[in-house]
């Protein structure tokens, strides 16, 4: 049997006992992970307001470069989401009305759908002690590779040597004359 709130709102047991009310056994207590959306750049904000809750959250962060400010910022990898561990709809309101939480993502007016487990853990396995998730790509000494960063945007060279330890790659740049810059890895992509 299927449980929900109907319009997101109202209280199950505050409905007329003829028309729909459902009793505590019937409602859910397994814990499952749903997404939630937050309010624009608030994913920490409402991770923590939920935690406070007791409840377990997970926003999975990953490094990115800003080219207007020229450096490295840990940004979420799903910006605007967070997802969230609860049993439904038990917990709703907890989660619902903590600071920074828009609403639970929905298709249409049914039930909030679960994520499975085997995705939340994939996330954990590949993220490092400050929650963060490496999506840098793999280089290798003679790969193509395109500039992503200004001045040298949109040329095109060949790596020559890779320092993983420090992020940065070495590439031959494919002009008139032999030149090699040395840049971070997340400055170029590979063709």
């Amino acid at each position: 049997m299927k449980c929900g709130i109907s319009s997101g709102f109202k209280n199950p047991g505050s409905m007329n006992p003829g028309k729909g009310k459902r009793a505590a056994c019937d409602l859910p207590s397994e814990r499952r992970w749903y997404v939630l959306k937050s309010k624009p750049r608030e994913e920490q904000l409402c991770q923590r307001e939920i935690e406070r809750r007791g409840i377990e959250t997970l926003c999975p962060m990953t490094r990115e470069f800003r080219y207007r400010r020229r450096r490295q910022e840990t940004v979420p990898l799903f910006p605007g989401y967070v997802f969230v561990r609860f049993a439904f709809p038990k917990d709703y309101d907890q989660v619902r009305w903590a600071k920074g939480v828009n609403n639970l993502v929905r298709f249409g007016i049914n039930d909030p759908p679960a994520i499975e487990e085997s995705i939340i853990r994939f996330f954990f396995e590949r993220m490092d002690d400050e929650g963060i998730i490496d999506i840098t790509p793999d280089l290798e000494p003679g790969q193509k590779v395109r500039f992503l960063s200004e001045p040298l945007r949109d040329m095109v060279g060949t790596i020559t040597r890779c320092e993983t330890a420090k992020g940065r790659v070495q590439v031959l740049m494919d002009l008139l004359y032999q030149a090699t810059v040395e840049v971070e890895n997340f400055q170029v992509q590979p063709l």
